[in-house]
C-alpha cells in the first residue's frame, strides 16, 4: 500500500475512531460527566451525556451538564473534519435556550457540509483565523428537544 494511501486511512479512519473513544479524556470535567461521543466522522458528531451523576435538586439534567453537551462535542468534530495536526477550534461564545425539563439521557448531533469546511479551511490557511458557528437541539431519549444551542468558534493553525 503507497503511505499516501496509508496517511488517508489513517485521518479517515483512525483518528476519528481514536478521538471518539478518547475525547472524553482530554477534558476531566467531561469524563466526570459520562459524556460520551457516539459517532464521530468527517462533517458529523452525535454525542450523549447520561442523566445518572447529573441531576440537579429536583431530578432533572443539571443546565450545566445540558451546557457541556452543546459545547464539548465542536473540538472533537474538527478534528475529525480537519485532522489534528493543523487546527484548533476555541469556543468564543456559546448561547442555550432552555425548552423543557431533561428527564432522560439527552443526545446532540452536529454537522458541518463539506462547502463550509472548505470556507474554513481556506480563510484559516489565508488569514490565521475563521470564525463558525454550530447550531444543536439538545434531545431526550423520545426525541423531544429539551434545549438549542448555539455555538461560535474560532478556527486558528495550532502552533508547533
Amino acid at each position: 500500500m503507497p503511505v499516501a494511501e496509508i496517511e488517508r486511512v489513517v485521518d479517515e479512519r483512525l483518528q476519528p475512531l481514536a478521538l471518539k473513544h478518547l475525547s472524553r479524556f482530554v477534558i476531566p470535567f467531561v469524563r466526570r460527566s459520562g459524556a460520551r461521543v457516539e459517532h464521530l466522522e468527517p462533517g458529523r458528531v452525535v454525542c450523549r451525556m447520561p442523566l445518572r451523576g447529573n441531576v440537579n435538586h429536583i431530578g432533572t439534567m443539571y443546565a450545566g451538564a445540558l451546557f457541556t453537551l452543546a459545547e464539548f462535542p465542536g473540538g472533537p468534530l474538527m478534528l475529525a473534519t480537519f485532522g489534528m495536526q493543523r487546527f484548533i477550534p476555541i469556543v468564543t461564545e456559546l448561547d442555550m435556550r432552555f425548552e423543557r425539563a431533561a428527564k432522560t439521557d439527552v443526545s446532540v448531533e452536529f454537522t458541518l457540509d463539506a462547502e463550509e469546511a472548505r470556507r474554513i479551511e481556506e480563510e484559516t490557511l489565508a488569514t490565521g483565523k475563521a470564525d463558525f458557528e454550530l447550531d444543536g437541539a439538545l434531545t431526550d431519549a423520545h426525541g423531544e428537544v429539551v434545549a438549542r444551542s448555539r455555538a461560535s468558534y474560532q478556527m486558528r493553525p495550532r502552533r508547533r
